[in-house]
């Protein structure tokens, strides 16, 4: 109060003086200026995609004969899941899996944020043991993880638990400038008109620069892309990458370039400094030439990347407790774990194949099934890890890669239900589906069911469906009816269907003496509304949980 009320005189005093100074003519002295206190910058919101799945156990020691396990998950306080129990399994599975968006923003405490996993016996009630990650670890690290499980203040192990952590660390802006572009053909610049087009978003129209006589384009031209860098910074034989495209003044093609951006990446110690870089520019003839001209000529230019992802995970690896085994880094330059012996950065290509048996008919999830917007809201969405997306150079089809069989398939693995995951045959290349909760597998693809019902695995590998509605089974597949038709079980398991256009109810399947031609349409017309509807319920919960996200910060 006594600081205000000076401050308030000296105000009054200050108005007196300019008014006597006025009356005397003498100069206004200017009063003295409060100091500013400068306004702090809000610190950056970092974003990663968070993918937890593949909970497993070994050699769990328990306090009694009957071991119940389950497992409580807790990521940095965050989030909270506890999975189902497995009862008289000393080493039990868990089909539990989720994907979240977790932000945060300062990154140097990555490494004091933790991902906390507590195994409890059901039966007795009590604690098998626990085991923690640090945030750092996993963010840099290989996502797979194999960590001893122990009670606090013990040393002994009380057994092995084994989990698969996706973090990416994912860019909103991360923008790529290409600048002093320089067309040079048979020694000289060359005459020509541009267009750039990018890889990671193909379905964009590509960018046209005016004819230019000197074959040269100042630029900058910018392109800017939400993505990862382990989507960005591609490591196998499909690599993402920018494309001109050189035209004379009639448009007809004089020849192409293609710049990969992960060759023309600087080392992420330098950050943000423009690359220069040197393209040989092709010409591969028309239909009616007999072959390629080959190399033409060249093109020349500066690349800067900026808002690069600080963090990518490892390829390959294995984090045992402290020490990582096996692996390397995407790139020189990325922060990795710390370790007794730093993991060496990725040089060689592996070698893929691509599937090429019975799996060439269209997939129901292929955009080209679906109008614009679905198409575009189906691109969208992330794929369950550890499967990553490929694109065919020619035509643009999307297929799948596992890195765990080395295969690839046009079978896309989005939207399998709770404890089913797609994967490959290593050595025939056939897709095959694997249910967690009896460990069972089966070349039937459990996804397309009616509202209510799910497709289930029995030990001894029969297929039957659950109507979740009435608490009943059955054996037979309720997939595949016209749309009038809503298959339901009775109280004794029988199978009737409900017609809610005419509110009826028949025992007679609709299915029956009908030709495959008709089945054929019924199902495909079924999968692909099962499909959409996939799709609206994906992208509510992501605006749900961008949402959250801008309440929280």
């Amino acid at each position: 109060l006594a600081r205000a009320f000076s401050r308030s005189h000296a105000q009054r005093l200050h108005h007196v003086g300019r008014h006597f100074q006025a009356m005397a003519g003498l100069p206004e002295l200017p009063m003295r200026a409060r100091k500013k206190t400068p306004l702090r910058e809000a610190p950056l919101v970092h974003r990663f995609k968070v993918h937890l799945r593949e909970f497993s156990c070994e050699n769990l020691v328990c306090d009694n004969d009957n071991c119940e396990a389950y497992l409580h998950i807790d990521f940095d306080g965050q989030k909270f899941y506890k999975t189902d129990s497995e009862p008289d399994n000393a080493n039990p599975e868990w089909g539990f899996k989720t994907a979240f968006h977790y932000a945060m923003s300062y990154l140097d405490q990555l490494n004091r944020r933790e991902l906390r996993v507590q195994c409890f016996n059901k039966s007795s009630g009590r604690l098998i043991g626990r085991a923690a990650v640090n945030l750092h670890t996993i963010a840099s690290g290989p996502e797979h993880c194999q960590l001893t499980l122990r009670l606090d203040g013990q040393d002994e192990p009380r057994g092995t638990l084994r989990l698969t952590c996706v973090m990416k660390m994912l860019s909103s802006d991360l923008t790529v400038i290409c600048s002093d572009l320089s067309l040079v053909m048979q020694g000289c610049n060359a005459p020509a008109t541009l267009q750039i087009s990018s890889s990671l978003v193909s379905s964009a129209k590509p960018m046209v620069q005016e004819h230019s006589a000197e074959g040269s384009w100042a630029g900058p031209f910018s392109f800017v892309y939400e993505s990862t860098l382990k989507e960005f910074a591609r490591y196998d034989e499909q690599p993402e990458f920018l494309h001109f495209v050189f035209s004379d003044e009639s448009g007809t093609a004089q020849g192409e370039a293609s710049m990969e951006f992960r060759k023309w990446l600087p080392n992420l110690r330098d950050k943000e400094q423009p690359v220069s870089f040197k393209l040989p520019v092709t010409y591969k003839g028309t239909k009616d030439e007999a072959e390629a001209f080959g190399n033409v000529g060249e093109l020349k230019g500066n690349v800067l990347y900026q808002n690069l992802p600080v963090f990518a995970q490892m390829i390959g690896g294995l984090w045992v407790d402290n020490q990582v085994e096996g692996g390397h880094l995407l790139l020189d330059g990325l922060p990795h774990p710390k370790c007794a012996q730093p993991p060496t950065v990725w040089q060689e290509r592996p070698v893929f194949e691509l599937l090429n048996s019975e799996e060439e008919e269209t997939d129901e999830t292929d955009p080209q099934v679906f109008d614009e917007h679905v198409s575009e809201l189906l691109m969208q969405i992330d794929l369950p890890p550890p499967w990553e997306k490929r694109r065919e150079r020619a035509g643009g089809r999307m297929h799948f890669f596992d890195p765990r069989s080395r295969r690839m398939t046009w079978k896309d693995p989005r939207f399998l239900p709770e404890n089913w995951d797609q994967r490959i045959d290593p050595n025939s290349g056939r897709v095959y589906y694997q249910f967690y909760k009896t460990r069972g597998t089966t070349y039937v693809d459990p996804r397309y069911c009616p509202p209510g019902w799910d497709m289930r695995l029995s030990k001894d590998g029969l297929i039957y469906f659950a109507h979740l509605i009435a608490m009943r089974t059955t054996l037979t597949d309720p997939r595949g009816v016209p749309e009038n038709a809503d298959p339901a079980l009775d109280d004794q398991g029988r199978m009737y269907f409900k017609n809610h256009e005419e509110k009826s109810t028949t025992w007679t399947d609709p299915r029956e003496g009908q030709q495959e031609v008709v089945l054929a349409h019924w199902r495909h017309e079924q999968s692909v509304k099962w499909i959409r509807e996939q799709v609206r319920m994906e992208m509510k919960e992501r605006h749900e949980m961008e949402n959250e996200e801008l309440e929280d910060d």
